[in-house]
């Protein structure tokens, strides 16, 4: 090896090596922060509001509305407001159904976008207005709720907690493809619900979320972030850290759980992680090293780790640090899928982390830079 591929090789493994400390000492930190889920021991039983965007959703939105109403919460207690956005399809007309034989059922539909203001946050508002609720808690009309959901996320509803974020998971893996979507959607739930864990925030889930509406009030809605076209948990929690004093948990046992499916082609994968990548930008200043960081490292794994797996000898001093990569991760996945009951998701663990460099760049690239094609729109990252 010549004197100036020597000294790339070295600046290469020294970048590498430098990245994957800063990135463990994150995960195993997180670690810490999933040990110090509780459950909840609240005994509010406030009036809820639970808020449905529905987009085209005829498939599904009957099946969504009737478990939501089949909830072992007080019937006097909650309503479910479906948000009819724009939709060109029979959504309306099953709702407006259903409305007339439940009273709990509201309807609001959504004739026009604002210009500047993103669909979903847009007909989140527009919900969040027409509520009177002391509580609203947010889903999506492709989603699945046990009968407790409601009254177990209340459960979390301390006097001094102003957000619940709650958990959701996708239905049992029936091809490798499925199962790949599942254990990396777990990973975000596993971060997400570490960093609350610890004080802090990174992501969240609009499917499953819980918030007193003064807190929405309080912190302005969803503020600056209103024209980012994805971001309705995470850029909300964001600012909720940073504008209250109000606590954040996580619900965390199987009775406050949402289920959905996992997207059904590669292109629509893609799509998806693509617009929840968009958001980073929004992200609270502190956690941008963080992302950075973690950026770097998959970059360099994802044309390193080829040339390591095909020329061992050459990439030996290589092999060490990929190797201690998957065991962190496999670490922190173990935990979490402890914590959230998914455990057998696990077989499908080395299968997703020799992959997510790959398809986490080639998502953040596209979320930052390109356009994606959403509920019969095509999008960039702001609106």
């Amino acid at each position: 090896m010549t004197r100036r591929r020597q000294t790339l090789f070295w600046t290469l493994w020294s970048l590498t090596a430098a990245t994957l400390a800063a990135y463990a000492w994150k995960l195993l930190h997180i670690l810490r922060g999933l040990e110090r889920l509780r459950p909840g021991v609240g005994t509010e039983r406030p009036t809820v509001s639970v808020i449905v965007p529905a987009r085209n959703e005829e498939s599904g939105i009957r099946t969504c509305v009737t478990g939501i109403l089949d909830q072992d919460y007080a019937s006097d207690s909650f309503e479910v407001i479906v948000v009819d956005d724009r939709s060109d399809d029979g959504t309306y007309e099953i709702v407006e159904q259903m409305r007339a034989q439940d009273s709990r059922i509201r309807v609001v539909r959504v004739e026009d976008l604002p210009d500047g203001v993103a669909p979903k946050k847009n007909a989140l508002q527009l919900g969040i207005a027409s509520s009177t609720a002391d509580v609203v808690v947010t889903t999506d009309a492709d989603c699945g709720h046990p009968r407790t959901w409601l009254s177990g996320l209340m459960r979390y509803l301390e006097a001094d907690v102003g957000v619940v974020v709650g958990h959701t998971c996708y239905r049992e893996p029936r091809t490798w493809f499925e199962g790949l979507q599942g254990i990396d959607y777990l990973s975000h739930r596993i971060i997400g619900a570490g960093a609350v864990g610890l004080g802090e925030v990174i992501s969240g889930t609009g499917s499953n979320l819980m918030y007193r509406r003064r807190v929405f009030d309080e912190v302005g809605g969803f503020g600056e972030s209103t024209e980012l076209v994805s971001g309705d948990d995470d850029l909300f929690l964001h600012r909720v850290r940073r504008l209250s004093d109000w606590k954040i948990v996580v619900a965390h046992t199987p009775d406050t759980f949402v289920v959905t499916d996992p997207v059904p082609t590669v292109a629509g994968f893609f799509r998806q992680r693509a617009r929840w990548a968009s958001k980073v930008t929004g992200y609270n200043v502190g956690l941008k090293p963080f992302l950075a960081n973690t950026g770097a490292l998959f970059a360099l794994t994802a044309v390193l780790l080829p040339l390591a797996l095909v020329m061992p000898r050459r990439m030996a001093a290589f092999l060490p640090l990929f190797a201690t990569k998957l065991v962190v991760d496999l670490h922190v996945m173990r935990k979490g899928a402890r914590v959230f009951g998914q455990e057998s998701l696990l077989r499908f663990f080395w299968f997703s982390d020799l992959l997510n460099p790959y398809y986490i760049l080639v998502s953040a690239l596209w979320g930052l830079f390109g356009s994606f094609a959403w509920k019969g729109g095509s999008y960039r990252r702001r609106a």
